[in-house]
């Protein structure tokens, strides 16, 4: 393999075009990791868990409240957003959910499949979106903030776009600080995840990104600190169940 010669970083705007060139094969390499959808559904049912138990179980339709509203920032192909129709489904709000994302490639992916009729998409980038009134009353980030350029900034934005009482729930890889989870992430990124992606796609260079962004992210109390900075108040964490446990956690928090 070809060492990249120019690197994909976050911070210089280069990880979304990458993401355009492989959504077509995205779905076909988060289905050769096994628990990919199970750890996406454990986290989705998390979230959902919260609106029906939380400040806005009152808006369930048992309730003659209106449908719930979700957000699912960085949706990608959708493997996240079908995680959320499902948990929701089970508990059996209603609701409206919106994937929002900022490849155009990726919610081409997202959009050849089938949908119900409260689910659509929306083309925007992390870092644009601007809340300019509250209308959400939970939003879900799967694989998300630690590829956003200004990540305080960003979620700062996510607690402004939540109604009060509303959750927030990230889902990401997390290694900093945990010696044996950096080796065993490193071994899976070189031993796995980078070579499937030479073979499917021929651009492994965003998976060389996607390897260096896992080593650099948030410790666990650096991430919930920074959830508590923005606002967030009753601020959690866990890691999903599951063979990735010490690599995969989701953290939580509600917009008081």
């Amino acid at each position: 393999m070809r060492p990249d010669p120019a690197p994909i970083r976050a911070a210089s705007s280069t990880v979304t075009p990458e993401f355009d060139e492989i959504g077509a094969h995205y779905d076909r390499l988060t289905g050769m990791s096994p628990g990919y959808a199970a750890q996406l559904l454990s986290s989705a049912r998390l979230l959902v868990g919260q609106l029906t138990s939380g400040p806005l179980a009152a808006h369930g339709p048992h309730a003659g409240g209106r449908p719930v509203r979700i957000a699912d920032i960085g949706c990608g192909s959708g493997a996240s957003t079908a995680a959320l129709v499902r948990a929701l489904t089970e508990s059996g709000l209603e609701f409206e959910l919106e994937g929002i994302d900022g490849s155009a490639g990726m919610l081409a992916a997202a959009q050849r499949k089938s949908w119900p009729a409260t689910v659509t998409f929306r083309h925007a980038q992390a870092e644009d979106l601007v809340a300019e009134q509250p209308c959400y009353d939970a939003v879900f980030a799967a694989y998300l903030v630690r590829n956003v350029p200004d990540k305080d900034a960003f979620l700062r934005c996510v607690r402004d776009m939540l109604v009060p009482g509303g959750s927030f729930l990230v889902h990401d890889y997390g290694v900093a600080g945990r010696p044996l989870d950096v080796i065993a992430w490193t071994a899976l990124s070189w031993g796995v995840i980078i070579p499937s992606a030479w073979v499917v796609t021929r651009r492994p260079q965003l998976f060389t990104y996607l390897w260096r962004s896992v080593l650099d992210f948030d410790t666990d109390q650096q991430l919930r600190d920074r959830l508590a900075a923005a606002g967030f108040v009753d601020v959690g964490q866990r890691p999903v169940p599951g063979w990735q446990r010490g690599m995969v956690r989701a953290t939580w928090g509600r917009r008081p």
